[in-house]
This record gives C-alpha cells, sequence and structure tokens, in this order.
C-alpha cells in the first residue's frame, strides 16, 4: 500500500514551539485548549486508526517541532491509533499517537497517513452522493469503482484518456454538449478517475517539492478522484489551467452557475478551503446526483 519509495530520515529546521491540539478526543465538540484561528477541522476521535502510506515517515517524541534530528520512522501499512490532530503555528498537521505504555508521546506528520472512514469501509461500489470523503476521511487503498467506463476523446483535454463511473459520465457529457450548445463554449476532462498508487506518487511528489505542510494535493485515499465520480475541467483553449483565474473564465462562470443543473457541484469551494484547509480548486467539480446538490451546496458554503 502507497509508494515503496524511502524518504531519507527527515530534519525538522523550525524552531522549537507549542504544537496545539486542533480536535477534541474525548468528546465531539469539546476544545480542551484553543483552537487555532485558522486551519482544518477534524472529525478525529480518540484511538481512530490510521495508516501510514510512506515508507520513512518520521515519528516524533519531542515537544513539536523540533531542530533535532528524527531518528525513528514508520513504514508503509503501519497503522496508528491517533488521539489528536495538532497543527503548528506554521500549519503543520500532526497525529498525536496513542500512548499504550507511560513513555512519552509520539506524533507522525498527518501528511503521510490516511484514515479510512467507516462509512467507506464497505465491499462494493459507494452510493453516489453518499461516500464521506475529506482531510479526516478516506476511501480503503484499493476501492475502485467497479462501473467505470472511458469517456470519449473528443471530451477530454489534448484527447488524454479519462474514465468515470457510468452516471457520471453520461452526466458529464450532457454538460459539456449543453455548454457547446448554449453558449459556445468547449470545456474538456482535464484529469477523472485516479488510484490511490497514482495519488500517493502524486502527493510524494509535492511534499517532495514543497513540503509535508503543502495542501495542493490530497493523501491517497482522501482524493475526491478515487470515487470515479470527479473530474478536472478546463478550456479547450488551455487558459488559466489549474489556477484560481479559471473562476473568471467564461468556462469557470458557465460551469459555476451550470453545474447543478447536471448533479454536480463545485467542492473545494472558497468557504470549504477556510473551513477545511482544502486548497480552492474552481475547476474541480464532483459528480453527486441532482437530489444531492442542494446539500452538498450547503454543507460546502457553512
Amino acid at each position: 500500500m502507497g509508494c515503496k519509495s524511502c524518504f531519507a530520515v527527515l530534519a525538522l529546521s523550525l524552531a522549537p514551539m507549542a504544537a496545539w491540539p486542533h480536535t477534541d478526543v474525548v468528546n465531539a465538540g469539546r476544545s480542551l485548549v484553543p483552537t487555532p484561528s485558522a486551519g482544518p477541522t477534524s472529525s478525529t476521535k480518540s484511538g481512530s486508526l490510521w495508516m501510514c502510506w510512506l515508507d520513512g515517515a518520521p515519528l516524533q517524541n519531542l515537544p513539536l517541532p523540533t531542530p533535532k534530528a528524527v531518528v525513528r520512522v514508520a513504514h508503509a501499512g503501519q497503522v496508528f491509533a491517533a488521539e489528536t490532530v495538532e497543527v503548528t503555528p506554521f500549519g503543520t498537521e500532526w497525529l498525536r499517537l496513542k500512548s499504550t505504555t507511560s513513555g512519552d508521546p509520539v506524533w507522525v506528520p498527518l501528511a503521510y497517513c490516511q484514515r479510512v472512514s467507516p462509512d467507506n469501509a464497505m465491499s462494493g461500489d459507494l452510493p453516489i452522493g453518499d461516500e464521506r470523503l475529506g482531510p479526516y476521511d478516506g476511501l480503503t487503498a484499493d476501492y475502485r469503482p467497479s462501473d467505470l467506463v472511458r469517456v470519449a476523446q473528443c471530451y477530454c483535454f489534448n484527447d488524454e484518456p479519462q474514465r468515470l463511473r457510468a452516471e457520471a459520465a453520461q452526466a458529464c457529457i450532457r454538460m459539456l454538449e449543453a455548454a457547446q450548445r448554449e453558449a459556445g463554449l468547449t470545456i474538456k476532462i482535464l484529469s477523472a478517475y485516479r488510484s490511490a498508487q497514482t495519488q500517493a506518487y502524486l502527493c510524494r511528489r509535492k511534499i517532495e517539492s514543497e513540503g509535508i505542510e503543502q495542501r495542493a494535493v490530497a493523501r491517497p485515499g482522501h482524493s475526491e478522484h478515487q470515487l470515479g465520480t470527479t473530474v478536472d475541467l478546463v478550456g479547450d483553449n488551455g487558459r488559466h489551467l489549474l489556477t484560481e483565474r479559471f473562476n473568471w473564465t467564461r468556462e469557470g462562470q458557465w460551469l459555476r452557475f451550470n453545474c447543478g443543473r447536471f448533479g454536480f457541484v463545485q467542492t473545494y469551494s472558497r468557504q470549504r478551503a477556510q473551513r477545511d484547509g482544502i486548497a480552492y480548486e474552481p475547476w474541480h467539480f464532483r459528480y453527486v446526483g441532482r437530489t444531492n446538490v442542494q446539500r452538498f451546496r450547503k454543507d460546502n458554503d457553512e
């Protein structure tokens, strides 16, 4: 499970400072200490199980963060019982592990861990619109919908083949054809289904270039692309590809105001970015079914 490439032992170069508990691990809704003003919320409960997806993830038993080099590492597939998610003032999140001894607390960076939501731990395809997915709720590493179909190349950017669940593919094609028919816009699919293994590769590359605090690439098991119902879209001209300015293009504006007609929601909204720490992506649309659109919009806007 996850990438087998080992990181070199990681040295943490930040000056020592206290980390703030970021979630109540005993009773939901009761804060142990004040939560920092910025950063994601969490549904982590005491003893929830997380799995390391990367060989060489650092384990730390000193106050966070510390300039002392990490001397212990975790390995892909190793399971942890976590007590809290803690965040430093610089925005780096760590799991504080549940101690089974009287020793000092141990932390592991959240960036290297994934958690399967109990709602997603079922066999077969997850019901569209009922999947629970976010920074603290993920999918199993082997989750792959059985009804993935290849989208015709004429709907894909640079004719790169993409796959979606059959219902989502049909809805997406209807949406793209409506954009052409109603507004003369040619919109293409840049990215659709991605496996957890592909996501692990992308996440590892991003961490290598930007550090463990990066939020632009989801951890494996926590990407909506693994659902097979999510697309990244772009105009056929490629303008403002994967940038926030896409929101102000004609294509971005049309999608924003019309996606709900076809059962899609812009799930990585500005509001959710502020609340959950997920990067704002105006090009990212998830198919949830028309009956679920209002519920998702309400959740994303709160």
